[in-house]
């Protein structure tokens, strides 16, 4: 009977240990994996550092200006005879109500929607 009690108890502290054991070994592999997950997201912030450079660069004027000079391309303001000034204009509501053969549609349209008349005269 005594041997049956130092078996069991031996079988029992056996079984505390595996399951101690176990559960490093798992602590263990989750700090690999959070050590490899946390790597990755530094790299993920460097690159994107990186990206956020480049784009901030490509679109700064002095590499603009450069890749126009580049291609030699040469940007100038145009004349002013080439330039047409565009004024909204706004029909009252009376002559919207008046406008025969359009739909209730087209008239809600026209009332939400502002009209652009390019002007004839460039001093307008």
């Amino acid at each position: 009977m005594r041997l049956k009690n130092v078996v069991m108890y031996s079988v029992v502290i056996t079984a505390i240990c595996l399951t101690y054991v176990r559960q490093q070994v798992e602590i263990v592999k989750l700090s690999y994996l959070l050590r490899d997950k946390e790597k990755s997201l530094n790299q993920m912030i460097d690159h994107n550092q990186t990206l956020l450079y480049n784009n901030m660069s490509l679109k700064s004027p002095q590499y603009l200006a450069n890749m126009l000079k580049q291609n030699n391309m040469d940007l100038s303001f145009p004349e002013p005879a080439a330039v047409a000034k565009v004024r909204v204009i706004r029909k009252p509501l009376q002559q919207l109500a008046k406008t025969p053969g359009l739909s209730w549609k087209t008239n809600l349209f026209d009332l939400l929607v502002p009209k652009a008349q390019a002007a004839s005269d460039i001093r307008k």
